[in-house]
């Protein structure tokens, strides 16, 4: 695959619901530009931020209102939840309906439960208000890359793409920094109120943006919303996303094996229902025919095992700073800091080198290219032990950043070059629950290995930590490999 505006690939298949277009074609008239680009990527970064920020501030939470470490965990967890499980309704009514207004009204809803947030008197208000945040979250963030698909073609998509890819990236560092600087702000009484009021701010100076510069698009086709597969599916994703975010605090209980064990069941049935619909030439929640696009499929996997490793990392990194080596919160977030920065710069950078070499060369390359990187870091860490240094370890994570820039941007821009702007918020929504499905199951792995490697040590808990970091470091380098070897199987240019 050498660039998103050569011909179409011969292995998309025409359905009576959709064909692929060739992407050769002329922009649409629409279009979207720089203002219009920056002001729909707001929501994607408002709500990465907001993730990041309200990690940082949990523990001055808990202080706050005298909240359980149960609770605690609840602000965290409970915005995750709200924002995967209905991302792809979120996404399919911005196809029927218009993905412009569904961004208005997420946009809208976050920015007021980010005020009910900051004023919020209790944990029972606070944890109610976070969950419908991530339920905004949800209605506008599929409209961003749905936006960027069905607005731009070639060249303009792959840079715009490759801007997808730096904020979602970039952001959750900036959300760790901006948390630790206003927490020692406390302009409402508490440092963890300023964070929140923070959302407020920038989603309000963000919801004026939209209404000037973001474009109107939807989907022809269908105006019905097929409420059967959306059931199945937030069914499915509540039985896997409720075990993998609350499990390891509760000690495992049987309920959480047995809502795993449904998952893959209801996971088939929400499948099986969707081809049935597509058979009857009506409209599912997932259009079948968008996996027979192989670029789409082998992504998708490869968005899986990439999201997962680097839950891991951030679980672990952001344990081993603050329990492991005392690091203060922002210590921990300044070292994370040029990781994200170089991130940032080279996946803005990708686009135009996507253009230049092909997307498939670039992810085989980012991924061979990551895994030594990593390795490089792993064995650093194994060296320094229980006296790593901040300056050696933030320097290493830059490269490892530059190394990470070349595999996620460019798997978005592959994944999304061919399609249609018919089903480019299904696309859109898939590819993000399945992102954010993978981050928690990453969490809930590391989580589990790193509290028996803390039970079972037999050295400074300092060591402990930096080991299990070393480790995990490993396993996404073995990651990486996997990812280059799957970028193989994608088509040809």
């Amino acid at each position: 695959m050498s660039t998103a505006s050569s011909s179409p690939r011969t292995d998309s298949v025409p359905t009576p619901s959709f064909s692929v277009p060739s992407t050769s074609s002329s922009p649409p008239s629409s279009g979207l530009g720089w203002a219009g680009l920056l002001a729909t990527l707001a929501a994607l970064f408002l709500s990465v931020v907001s993730f990041a920020a309200a990690g940082i501030a949990v523990p001055d939470i808990g202080a706050s209102l005298q909240a359980t470490a149960a609770e605690q965990s609840l602000v965290v967890a409970i915005y995750a939840l709200g924002f995967a499980v209905p991302l792809v309704l979120g996404a399919r009514l911005g196809d029927l309906f218009g993905r412009r207004r569904l961004f208005l009204i997420g946009m809208a809803g976050f920015t007021l439960f980010s005020l009910l947030t900051t004023f919020a008197p209790t944990m029972v208000v606070l944890i109610i208000a976070r969950a419908l945040m991530g339920i905004s979250a949800a209605a506008m963030v599929p409209q961003v890359l749905a936006t960027i698909t069905a607005s731009t073609q070639g060249s303009e998509r792959a840079r715009a793409v490759a801007w997808f890819g730096a904020t979602a990236g970039g952001a959750t560092a900036v959300g760790q920094v901006l948390g630790g600087v206003l927490l020692s702000i406390p302009l409402f009484g508490a440092g963890w109120r300023t964070v929140f009021a923070a959302s407020v701010v920038m989603g309000a100076l963000s919801f004026l943006a939209a209404l000037r510069w973001v474009p109107s698009t939807s989907a022809p086709g269908h105006h019905s919303l097929d409420l059967i597969g959306t059931s199945l599916l937030g069914a499915a994703l509540l039985s896997l996303l409720v075990p993998l975010s609350q499990g390891s605090g509760l000690g495992w209980p049987v309920w959480c094996w047995a809502l795993l064990g449904a998952a893959p069941v209801l996971f088939a049935a929400f499948w099986g229902w969707q081809r049935r619909l597509h058979r009857s030439e009506k409209a599912p929640l997932v259009p079948p025919p968008l996996f027979r696009l192989r670029s789409y499929r082998v992504g998708i996997l490869m968005a899986l095992i990439l999201q997962s490793a680097y839950g891991a990392f951030t679980f672990i990194y952001a344990l081993t700073a603050q329990t492991g080596l005392g690091w203060t919160p922002m210590h921990t977030a300044l070292v994370l800091l040029p990781f994200a920065l170089c991130f940032f710069g080279v996946s803005v950078w990708s686009g135009t080198l996507a253009i230049k070499v092909g997307f498939r060369r670039l992810l085989i390359a980012g991924g061979f290219i990551q895994a030594v990187l990593l390795a490089i870091t792993a064995t650093s860490i194994f060296l320094q032990h229980a006296e790593l240094n901040s300056w050696t370890f933030s320097t290493l994570l830059m490269c490892v950043g530059a190394g990470q820039a070349l595999m996620f941007g460019p798997l978005v821009g592959a994944m999304m070059a061919d399609i249609p702007p018919a089903i480019a918020g299904a696309a859109s929504g898939v590819l993000q629950t399945v992102q954010q499905a993978s981050m928690g199951l990453g969490v809930a792995i590391a989580g589990g290995l790193l509290s028996a490697a803390v039970s079972g040590a037999t050295s400074t808990i300092a060591g402990t930590y930096t080991s299990a970091l070393a480790i995990c470091m490993i396993i996404q380098a073995a990651v990486a490999v996997t990812f280059a070897l799957c970028a193989l199987t994608l088509p040809r240019r």
